[in-house]
């Protein structure tokens, strides 16, 4: 005989189920002007409440600041990051909730409340933290906050979201005060022996290590549930944004995404070696008629690879002078594959003309700065000529390579730098004419191309 389950219990079972089943979609909660109508207390104040022992807060009060993260890749779990201020915040909490799918209800850049009372209150390596209580070993210290709680102790505020700025600092200038900010860390790589690993073992949290070129380190904490936890660490140098946070009192970076990530140098141990190249060369040399302080001087990089000229210069001759009159180091530059690099030694009268900055500011009087009857020279690290404008001891004027009151452009067709003087190679304008150049004066901005060849 068949067991039978009358309609009546089967009502009886669904609305036990409706009624059991864990809350765990919320409605979105709409932006909120007056927040919570309590006592509105500063970061600063917030951590003087701090006695050493984690605490509940019983009073009334509220603090207001900043979302910087989000867990919309799975990167960052159960914890919300809020800094004080959009740029140059002072210092951030941490809020710590099981709540799911935060992003959704407080994207990055929201200005939110934070109803305080009730709410645990803690430090742990330099962090503080709010959230629920979470006992430990006969103590308690801060857990996460119930997610049926959150909208009772977090609002977004009706200010229109901002985009928050992240602090550029290097690995040894970190400091607590920028515990639970964003941070843009500058000048690092991720150390060698784990470039192609992935981020992070899959199921596992994993830490990965990034350098700077003095041997300094910073972890970069990775969850093995995140989206990309099974891409590959990637092998450039560059600067990486992400939440600054700690663990057993090391600071450590918590990125949102790969995109936090800018690695396209070449690294520490190729940026100093000492090498040549015939594919980078002069590319345009200006003198404009109408403003002679919007003078510059650009390199072109005709090779298929970022190079870095670690030991080149360029040199300048003055007029008929044999000797070298004065010269720019290019210690620290490196041009993209295909770019350019711009140099100019008046940098606001250059980016109020051609509306951007250039690339590196250079002395006064110098190869970036000739009023057009000068020769250049651009030499490698082992003293070698690699390309040449004009012929030193010969002053420019009435001759091939005369640029006075106009420009020097570099033909497209040529990727091959030369360190002869070939006046086939460039199209040359002036105020004089002759000798293959055309006596046309150039005007800033609308006849030079900075930043731009092949033109």
């Amino acid at each position: 005989m068949r067991n039978l389950i009358s309609p009546a219990r089967v009502l009886f079972i669904g609305a036990c189920l409706i009624c059991c089943r864990p809350e765990t979609e919320f409605e979105i909660p709409r932006p909120d002007c007056t927040a919570f109508g309590a006592q509105k207390i500063s970061l600063e104040n917030l951590k003087d409440i701090y006695q050493g022992n984690t605490m509940r807060i019983r009073d009334q009060l509220q603090w207001e600041g900043y979302i910087v993260s989000t867990d919309k890749t799975s990167n960052i779990f159960g914890e919300i990051y809020i800094q004080e201020k959009p740029a140059d915040p002072g210092g951030g909490i941490v809020v710590y909730t099981d709540l799911l799918e935060s992003h959704s209800l407080f994207p990055v850049g929201s200005r939110v409340a934070i109803n305080l009372e009730g709410l645990y209150f803690g430090k742990s390596g330099g962090s503080y933290e709010l959230g629920g209580a979470f006992p430990l070993f006969g103590t308690v210290t801060v857990g996460r906050l119930p997610a049926s709680l959150v909208r009772k102790h977090l609002k977004v505020l009706c200010s229109e979201p901002v985009s928050p700025g992240a602090t550029k600092v290097e690995i040894d200038s970190l400091s607590e005060q920028m515990l639970n900010t964003l941070v843009h860390i500058q000048q690092v790589e991720f150390v060698a022996a784990e470039v192609g690993r992935p981020f992070a073992e899959s199921g596992q949290q994993t830490r990965r290590s990034l350098m700077d070129c003095r041997g300094n380190t910073l972890d970069v904490r990775n969850s093995g549930y995140s989206d990309f936890h099974s891409d590959s660490i990637p092998g450039g140098h560059g600067s990486a944004v992400g939440v600054l946070t700690s663990y057993r009192n090391q600071f450590e970076l918590v990125i949102r995404s790969p995109e936090d990530l800018r690695l396209f140098d070449v690294r520490c141990e190729e940026r100093f070696v000492k090498k040549s190249s015939d594919r980078i060369l002069i590319s345009e040399i200006a003198d404009p008629d109408n403003i002679p302080e919007a003078r510059f001087i650009e390199l072109f990089n005709a090779s298929d690879s970022l190079f870095a000229l670690h030991g080149w210069e360029i040199r300048r001759f003055t007029n008929a002078n044999t000797e070298v009159g004065s010269s720019v180091s290019l210690d620290d530059v490196q041009i993209l594959a295909g770019g350019t690099f711009v140099l100019s030694a008046y940098p606001d009268v250059f980016e109020a003309t051609y509306g951007f900055p250039p690339d590196l500011i250079v002395p006064r009087n110098g190869p970036a700065d000739s009023n057009g009857d000068d020769s250049m020279e651009l030499v490698d690290p082992f003293g070698n000529v690699v390309d040449s404008f004009g012929i030193p001891g010969t002053d420019g004027s009435g001759t091939a390579h005369e640029f006075e009151d106009g420009k020097a452009l570099r033909r497209d067709t040529i990727v091959l730098a030369s360190p002869e003087f070939r006046p086939s190679e460039w199209i040359i304008f002036n105020d004089s004419g002759g000798y293959g150049t055309l006596k046309q004066p150039q005007e800033a901005p609308q006849d030079f191309t900075p930043g731009i060849h092949p033109n």
